[in-house]
C-alpha cells in the first residue's frame, strides 16, 4: 500500500529512509532513489564501481524494498550519475 502512495507522486526521494535501511548506512551515501518507472525503483549511484558492487545484490533489494514498501514486485535499476 505504501508503495503505490509513493509511486503516485512520481518521486522516489521518498523511499530514502528505506533504502538506507535496506543497504545500510555507507551504501545510502553513495546512491539514492530518484524516480519510479512503473514498478522499477530507478537508483542513481555515485559512479560506476558503485553500480558494478551492487550489481549482483540487484535481485535481493529489489525484494527487500517490495516487502517494506507493501509491493508485490519492485524491480531495482541501476544507473551512474552523469
Amino acid at each position: 500500500m505504501m508503495g503505490a502512495v509513493l509511486k503516485q507522486t512520481g518521486s522516489a526521494a521518498a523511499t530514502m529512509p528505506i533504502w538506507a535501511r535496506v543497504v545500510g548506512e555507507v551504501v545510502a551515501k553513495h546512491t539514492r532513489p530518484i524516480r519510479w518507472e512503473g514498478k522499477a525503483l530507478v537508483i542513481r549511484c555515485d559512479g560506476e564501481a558503485w553500480r558494478q558492487a551492487l550489481e549482483p545484490e540487484r535481485v535481493a533489494l529489489s525484494k527487500k524494498m517490495a516487502a517494506s514498501l507493501g509491493e508485490k514486485a519492485v524491480t531495482i535499476i541501476l544507473e551512474v550519475a552523469k
